[in-house]
């Protein structure tokens, strides 16, 4: 009994060396805009082992949920998990639901970001290498913050992008509602435009490597063919993988028939875009 109780401590204690969380709020002097509900925008951050001086990198996670909620078990804190066991820093965003405030995701993943390469030092981070990943909704979130511009003195661009089934055109509305959900019923022509982000691409966008199944019902798996062709039609490095099936929502779920075919490609790619080009 003794032998058994000495292993789970040991087990435990090796466990919480791998990865380490502390939760910080987006916003802890309020956010300067309101969506009219009591939610928080908050950041949980998984941090590798440190195994040198050498800095890691990062990445932002947006989970999904269609702009109607934030699916952050799967798509948050289980990849960001994952991402720690690779050397590479997880922090999810729980960001607040637009609620008829476009911008309101868009301000939190900015804040975000801000909070990432301001703090970079305390988490050992490498500035240079800060992407973001997003699922579903979160997706289109992160693809589309990929390709904005801020007037902050800190660079809040992503160095790279990752993204999982993400919607990336509202120029056709998909099942869940994303595009009512963030823009309104009846969205401006403009509106759809800004937010479609394969029309935003251009050769400042940052790397990406993009994950759906070719049966996803959800979110068909040509949004992420428009923006990888928009990628590459802007010379801009890609990798599009297209499963089989799987269908919407399959994230980190260990059931999901390529799960391990997913992550051996995404830490393939890490290793050759991110994880090699240290500081």
């Amino acid at each position: 009994m003794k032998k058994i109780i000495s292993l789970i401590v040991i087990l435990t204690l090796s466990l919480g060396c791998l990865y380490s969380q502390e939760v910080i709020k987006v916003w802890p002097n309020n956010a300067p805009s309101s969506n009219g509900l009591t939610d928080e925008a908050e950041l949980f951050v998984y941090l590798p082992e440190k195994k040198d001086s050498l800095k890691t990198p990062a990445v932002l996670i947006c989970p999904g949920g269609g702009y109607a909620g934030v699916s952050a078990v799967y798509e948050g804190h289980a990849f960001a998990k994952w991402l720690a066991s690779q050397g590479v820093a997880g922090i999810v965003l729980k960001y607040r639901l637009p609620n008829e405030h476009k911008e309101i995701p868009f301000d939190d993943a900015e804040q975000a970001m801000l909070i990432i390469r301001s703090d970079s030092d305390k988490w050992n981070i490498d500035i240079n290498r800060v992407g973001i990943a997003g699922f579903s909704a979160g997706g289109h979130l992160a693809a589309v913050f990929s390709n904005l511009d801020s007037n902050s003195d800190i660079n809040i661009r992503p160095d790279f992008t990752i993204l999982f089934y993400p919607v990336i055109s509202f120029e056709t509305a998909t099942k869940g509602g994303t595009r009512s959900n963030l823009l309104g019923k009846t969205p401006s022509a403009s509106d759809i435009y800004s937010f479609s982000a394969d029309r935003l691409v251009t050769e400042n966008t940052p790397p990406a490597i993009i994950f759906v199944s070719d049966n996803d019902l959800s979110v068909p798996s040509a949004h992420s063919i428009m923006y990888y062709n928009s990628l590459k039609e802007n010379n801009v490095p890609a990798a599009l993988y297209v499963f089989p099936e799987g269908e919407h929502g399959w994230g980190m779920i260990k059931s999901f028939k390529y799960y391990d075919e997913s992550l051996s490609l995404l830490k393939m790619w890490l290793k050759r875009t991110v994880l090699t080009n240290h500081n």
